[in-house]
């Protein structure tokens, strides 16, 4: 077995990627540098890896009338800037070298220059923000990156259409998190998101309304089966996978049969959660089990009976 160091490579600035050893330090075989791994093309020993492609890799887009190149990150609407931004450093430059005394008075300058120039208004000011915001709900919710992907371009468009006006920022965010929550069926509730927002709930309500009607959302319909799962998830005594299976199945009749029309979406998941639970012996307070459906214990035990008489 050969003593040498076999990550003894360098770095081509030209084509960035890595350079490795002339031979393999295995078999002294000729190397090949593909996708950023050098590998040995007689034994396949992988010699080095280099994951970090500094050079500059264009796109060109060919059905278009001018061919346009297109580097570094995609536009995203969940910064202000739309991720076009530059930050400047503080300590270390570029290849991780300590800076010294002058250059880091210099940067410093610098860098309050910048980022007093970052909003050249008070609505960029603002929406910088209300981005910030809307990152902060869609973390504490446990949502996707596609939803403050979303939430972030709907606030924009209400912007655009001039409706943050009269209303604070932080209402008009908790709204549009919950707006596209509702077109995309994700079964958060409007407590859900008030619960983690720094406004009460009428004022997110007012500003989700403001949306609704002026952008003409296409909001979808909230049903129990997608709210059963986090009541389950919430409730404290374990489910079996038959008592799980037997409320599934009473949702989706109370939906096909016609008992779920016209009644409170997380009343109908309460009160099949609690008919499969009482089927397996497994006995829930009313009042806790409303309390996390966000319901009172009378509409549990209404709905109760609907599913009982049709049942039967």
């Amino acid at each position: 077995m050969s003593l040498g160091n076999p990550y003894e490579t360098g770095f081509d600035e030209e084509t960035g990627k890595t350079i490795a050893t002339e031979a393999c330090p295995e078999c002294t075989g000729c190397l090949e540098t593909d996708g950023g791994e050098v590998s040995c093309l007689d034994c396949g020993f992988i010699v080095t890896e280099y994951w970090i492609d500094h050079a500059a890799d264009g796109r060109l887009f060919d059905d278009e009338e001018q061919q346009t190149k297109r580097t570094g990150a995609p536009l995203t609407a969940t910064r202000h800037d739309r991720g076009l931004s530059t930050e400047i450093g503080y300590k270390r430059d570029g290849y991780g070298n300590t800076l010294s005394g002058e250059t880091r008075a210099k940067f410093r300058r610098l860098r309050y220059h910048q980022t007093q120039a970052r909003w050249s208004t008070k609505a960029k000011k603002n929406l910088s923000f209300a981005c910030g915001e809307i990152a902060r709900l869609t973390s504490a919710l446990d949502l996707g990156w596609d939803v403050r992907e979303q939430a972030s371009a709907l606030y924009r468009e209400a912007m655009a259409a001039d409706l943050i006006v009269g209303r604070s920022i932080e209402a008009m965010a908790a709204a549009c998190v919950y707006a596209v929550c509702r077109c995309a069926g994700s079964g958060r509730t409007l407590d859900e998101v008030v619960r983690v927002a720094h406004v009460d709930e009428s004022s997110v309500n007012n500003a989700y309304r403001a949306i609704n009607s002026e952008l003409g959302l296409e909001t979808a319909l909230i049903r129990p089966r997608t709210l059963l799962p986090r009541l389950i998830s919430e409730l404290e005594c374990s489910l079996s996978p038959m008592t799980r299976r037997r409320a599934e199945e009473l949702v989706a009749y109370a939906e096909s049969s016609g008992i779920a029309n016209g009644r409170s979406p997380s009343g109908v998941a309460a009160a099949c959660l609690y008919l499969a639970l009482n089927e397996s012996n497994q006995w829930v307070r009313q009042t806790d089990l409303a309390e996390i459906a966000g319901t009172t214990p009378t509409t549990i035990r209404a709905r109760r009976d609907e599913l009982r008489a049709h049942l039967d």
